[in-house]
């Protein structure tokens, strides 16, 4: 009886050893695993690993210019002589520079409408730029881009010739996207509907009321008031043909009316009061 279990323990001991064995090599294995994955972290972290050394900029560039885009990507700090600012790219590599903070960045600035950054192996970043298309003059503060957005660029880069759009209102700044939008619709509008006529739109003004008038560049300002605009704004083109000879004596015109329309005189005012004849609007001046 002893016997045996002196021989079962001697055969256990082989199985121990592999155990350890075992245990050991994976030991060693997970080790060398971590190893290597803290090593790779510190070198993909490391600056000198594959340093952005170009950066291309896209895009059909009228108003962004490469000093705009120097300063976007620099983090603010003030230049003197020993210092020249912190680039964005200072102590980053290709793999953790931030894509999305420099993206960001571009797009705050003023004159950018979209932009998108992506890296490019080994060592290029590549920044598309998609710039605002102004259309017109803000009120005094701003412009508005083809799409209604209000934006604000520093005042020496505005484009000249622009007509403007002003909204008389005290939360005209909380508003101002919705309102913009909404002028910037009349103002293609009545372009379209003008565009036989040889009249140009320099001015739609909103008041607090939401009613629109048209600044027309003869000086004519034309009232559409709050309801039925685009009806109003076609009747005039309607009726501009009766006036049209004495364009230069006309202050302003008021189709607010439901048959007809006011004229007011540069000298005097005088109520045009129609008349239907034919199904025409016909007036009397």
């Amino acid at each position: 009886m002893f016997k045996r279990n002196q021989q079962a323990v001697s055969a256990s001991e082989p199985s121990i050893f592999i155990g350890m064995f075992k245990w050991f090599r994976l030991t060693l294995m997970l080790a060398v695993f971590v190893s290597v994955c803290v090593w790779s972290y510190l070198k993909v972290n490391d600056p000198a690993t594959l340093p952005i050394t170009k950066v291309r900029a896209l895009g059909d560039f009228s108003y962004v210019t490469e000093e705009m885009l120097h300063l976007a990507l620099t983090n603010g700090v003030e230049k003197s002589k020993e210092n020249k600012g912190l680039s964005i790219f200072e102590n980053k590599g290709f793999f953790n520079i931030d894509v999305d903070v420099i993206k960001s960045r571009i797009e705050n600035m003023a004159w950018v409408k979209q932009a998108s950054v992506q890296r490019v192996w080994p060592d290029t970043l590549v920044i598309e730029v998609v710039e605002h298309t102004p259309v017109a003059y803000w009120g005094g503060d701003g412009l508005v881009d083809d799409a209604g957005k209000v934006f604000r660029p520093d005042a020496k880069t505005y484009p000249e010739g622009l007509p403007r759009f002003v909204a008389i209102n005290d939360a005209s700044k909380l508003l101002a996207d919705d309102i913009a939008v909404k002028c910037l619709r009349y103002f293609s509008d009545a372009r379209e509907m003008f565009s036989n006529l040889n009249l140009k739109v320099v001015k739609v003004t909103f008041d607090a009321r939401q009613a629109l008038t048209l600044s027309l560049q003869s000086g004519i300002e034309l009232i559409l008031g709050r309801q039925n605009k685009l009806y109003r704004l076609q009747r005039f083109t309607q009726i501009y043909s009766t006036l049209r000879e004495k364009e230069v004596l006309i202050e302003r015109i008021d189709m607010r009316y439901t048959n007809g329309f006011s004229v007011k005189w540069k000298q005097q005012q005088a109520v045009v009061k129609p008349f239907i004849k034919d199904k025409r609007v016909m007036v009397h001046v």
